[in-house]
């Protein structure tokens, strides 16, 4: 999980969405390599989270639903995608810890939340997982799915998003090894599909579930730019290069610290609400080696 690996033969193609050729060198950068310490020598409690932030994530999922429940009875329409914006980011930044383990569940726990998150997200989790897991240990080779996206123009990356959610679950499900994992891609996936056929059927009476799932559709789409073009397009050889981040008080809290995206890569045991610790921690670390990551509001 430390090592990030940049492969510069983007052969892979999302569907023929247009992935460049960038030659075929090898460029392999892992933490140790790069002279970071290891996160024990860092902060060993940075792995750490305590029972009550424990509790409020697997609570904030269910609660920003009930917040867009409520705003749409309201008729605060102006105010819809704001409360959908702010639900989904809990949700994706939630189950991004479950996928690594650090949202502090037990493993059959960890199974069953990623079951959950599945219809919020009209998604698999744990074809997610598969997914994501495979990015950080195949960073942007030529069959990292999720990485994929950097290698295109933003016109392709932007054209491959309606069909995205679909193609991550078929890769995930082609792909996996074990019978179990795959037995939950397949409920996850008819889970999905009885979500969205009871949408249409409640129409008659209410088209809130159908307005959610559309809004859902549409943050899904935009999943190749928000996960990997915008933190990995154009990747360099150098530490910064390879997975990019922003760093900040406010902008990256509202995206619940998912801007953290190379301390993330080089310390995937450290959940989002760590990151910004994480991230002074390395400061010095990083200014040894001539990084400086940017930084906003």
């Amino acid at each position: 999980m430390n090592a990030i690996a940049i492969h510069h033969d983007f052969s892979f193609n999302m569907a023929g969405t247009g992935a460049a050729d960038h030659g075929s060198a090898i460029v392999s950068l892992s933490r140790r390599e790069a002279g970071l310490p290891s996160l024990g020598s860092l902060d060993a409690n940075l792995s750490a989270l305590s029972a009550s932030r424990r509790v409020f994530q697997i609570l904030s999922p269910w609660l920003t639903l009930g917040i867009f429940a409520y705003v749409y009875a309201m008729h605060w329409m102006i105010l819809l995608p704001v409360a959908m914006l702010a639900h989904f980011i809990v949700v994706v930044a939630f189950t991004h810890d479950v996928v690594h383990g650090t949202a502090g569940l037990s493993r059959r726990a960890t199974e069953w939340a990623l079951f959950c998150m599945s219809p919020l997200m009209l998604a698999s989790g744990h074809a997610f997982r598969w997914s994501h897991l495979h990015h950080h240990s195949h960073s942007l080779a030529r069959d990292d799915f999720e990485g994929s996206p950097a290698t295109m123009s933003l016109k392709a990356a932007l054209m491959s998003g309606p069909t995205y959610m679909p193609r991550l679950w078929l890769h995930g499900y082609t792909h996996c090894k074990r019978a179990i994992e795959c037995r939950w891609m397949a409920a996850e996936l008819g889970t999905d599909i009885a979500f969205i056929i009871a949408a249409l059927l409640l129409f008659p009476w209410t088209c809130a579930p159908l307005v959610y799932y559309l809004l859902v559709w549409i943050g899904g789409a935009l999943f190749p730019i928000s996960t990997a073009w915008l933190p990995h397009f154009k990747p360099t050889s150098g530490l910064a290069g390879q997975a990019r981040t922003l760093r900040g008080k406010y902008i990256p809290g509202l995206f619940m610290n998912l801007t953290y995206h190379l301390e993330h890569h080089l310390y995937p045991q450290v959940p989002g609400v760590n990151l910004p610790r994480l991230a002074t921690l390395l400061d010095p670390h990083f200014a040894r080696l001539g990084v400086e990551p940017p930084r906003t509001y």
